[in-house]
């Protein structure tokens, strides 16, 4: 199968976001019930990996949701370059346009979000304000606010650092009532005492949401990276491919070691999006794009992603079918323990991953996407 893409449109960033959305609707089922069944102990490493850390300390689990919101801020800059390389620029009327799509986008993956989480019910013990679609929305629009309002590389990375600078100031220096400043725990940081004060509803941590205001705010920082690193691919890949991959890796190593640097005193703790974590999973994120990017579009060896790139080009739609189509089948088939068999729950989840790839390459080939 050939995809054909748009100019501006590249396929590693439908592949990466497939790869990345592969890990959630089964493939991390898949690697722990063959690590359990085999006791390989390359496998149970990444079986481990897989799994999210309960609080500080960083797995390859932990990088699946800052990794799409990384790669939609690369597309975000992409689009922009595509709406200015087809007109005179962008006109006062072309960036209100723009930015409103970017609001409505918001507005619906906030409402989709809800929904994702049985929000029609209006229990305070079940209702959810939060949430990951939310979340990625919010970031979208402040990200598209920065790009197309903000006119230079200046004005871009003073946007990031206040961000980064304001996030870190409260999670380390502002007191916290009955707490005080710079406690990093689940009850005591100012992430937790935000939710519990403005959000309603239930908390998905408890005393504390990982995509709750303060959460949503410095996750911002980590799709503006991801439209720094689109804006040096369109300065450079028309040039020199290979210097702009040599810059990247240089960009995306200096985020890592920075992030690692600021751990022994700043800790990495995903569900409250410390500063360090978002260094870390952006370096991170940035060398997976490099590679993918590197392989895909420099050197043109397209066929083996394929796969990835069918998901990958209806994310939203495979993450809200694997919640309320997928999920519920695995659960329903799970009476009895069949997971507790992995020689029954390694084809059951094989089955549930190739049906939902071939819904979803009927869906390409039909060009039906969900998008927002």
């Amino acid at each position: 199968m050939t995809l054909h893409l748009e100019r501006h449109r590249m396929l590693s960033l439908d592949s990466i976001r497939g790869f990345d959305m592969f890990w959630i609707i089964g493939g991390d089922f898949l690697i722990h019930h063959i690590a359990a069944l085999t006791g390989w102990s390359g496998l149970v490493l990444i079986s481990n990996q897989l799994r999210h850390v309960s609080w500080q300390g960083f797995h390859a689990y932990d990088l699946v949701f800052p990794l799409f919101m990384f790669v939609s801020g690369i597309s975000l800059v992409l689009s922009i370059e595509k709406k200015t390389a087809t007109t005179e620029g962008f006109s006062k009327q072309d960036r209100r346009s723009f930015l409103g799509k970017a609001g409505k986008r918001a507005a619906i993956l906030i409402v989709l979000g809800i929904l994702y989480n049985f929000g029609w019910s209006m229990e305070a013990d079940k209702f959810r304000v939060a949430s990951v679609l939310g979340q990625i929305g919010v970031a979208y629009l402040v990200s598209a606010f920065v790009f197309v309002k903000l006119k230079n590389w200046y004005a871009w990375v003073s946007a990031l650092c206040f961000i980064l600078v304001l996030v870190a100031y409260l999670q380390l220096s502002f007191v916290v009532p009955n707490v005080g400043p710079g406690v990093l725990t689940p009850e005591g940081i100012v992430n937790g005492w935000l939710d519990r004060l403005f959000l309603p509803g239930r908390l998905y941590g408890g005393s504390y949401d990982p995509e709750g205001i303060l959460s949503i705010l410095s996750s911002c920082s980590v799709t503006l990276l991801g439209g720094l690193v689109g804006k040096i691919l369109i300065k450079y890949k028309e040039k020199s491919p290979l210097s702009s991959v040599v810059l990247l890796c240089i960009f995306g190593s200096f985020l890592i070691v920075a992030g690692w640097v600021l751990s022994p005193y700043y800790p990495i703790i995903k569900a409250a999006w410390t500063v360090s974590f978002n260094l870390v999973a952006a370096g991170i994120s940035t060398l997976l794009f490099v590679l993918f990017y590197g392989i895909i579009d420099i050197l043109q060896y397209q066929r083996w992603a394929v796969f990835f790139s069918i998901i990958g080009m209806n994310s939203i739609g495979i993450y809200l079918g694997a919640r309320f189509i997928s999920y519920p089948i695995l659960l329903l088939t799970n009476q009895g323990n069949v997971f507790d068999q992995p020689f029954v729950a390694i084809p059951l989840v094989i089955i549930v991953i190739a049906i939902e790839w071939l819904v979803l390459r009927a869906c390409f080939r039909r060009r039906w996407f969900l998008k927002v």
